[in-house]
């Protein structure tokens, strides 16, 4: 297991499944696609205390993934990746666009937004939500070998 566990799954996830598909998701994502994505499905819900919105995604074959994680092929290219029992947290939500190279301008405008705000605070290169919710809610985006992840953690932290 690798250091960024969630992008070795999304790996293991296209090299084992169905490489032609995958390389079709990787080039179908459409700029802004997995930031906007990553907010209806992931952020917002989690901000709420709800369940993500898995609404018209494709799920992946069982014996494709943990135990504990469903992974959701979405139509314009991108994996909504959910996880029951994360090694950092609750639960987390995020979403994969296979093969991008940069975050998402809006993504850093939403960082900027909130953190000028004080909505969420910068920590262990992380944003954490303030003391408006509980339990806290962590943020974080990465760029690897295989895209961008967006993420979402529900921790059993108080603000």
């Amino acid at each position: 297991m690798t250091e960024n566990r969630h992008a070795q799954r999304v790996h293991t996830l296209c090299t084992a499944c169905a490489p032609l598909v995958c390389l079709a998701l990787a080039g179908a994502a459409q700029a802004g696609a997995a930031w906007n994505m990553f907010q209806a499905r992931c952020l917002d819900p989690y901000e709420h205390l709800t369940e993500p919105v898995t609404d018209g995604l494709a799920q992946q074959l069982a014996d494709q993934m943990r135990d504990a994680e469903l992974v959701f092929a979405a139509v314009d290219g991108l994996l909504l990746v959910l996880d029951a029992a994360p090694d950092d947290g609750n639960r987390a939500c995020a979403v994969h666009e296979l093969g991008a190279d940069m975050l998402d301008v809006a993504y850093l405008d939403w960082v900027a937004d909130v953190t000028r705000r004080q909505i969420y605070v910068p920590e262990a290169g992380m944003l954490v939500s303030d003391a408006w919710i509980e339990p806290q809610v962590h943020v974080e985006a990465s760029i690897d070998g295989q895209g961008v992840v967006y993420r979402v953690l529900e921790t059993d932290l108080e603000s």
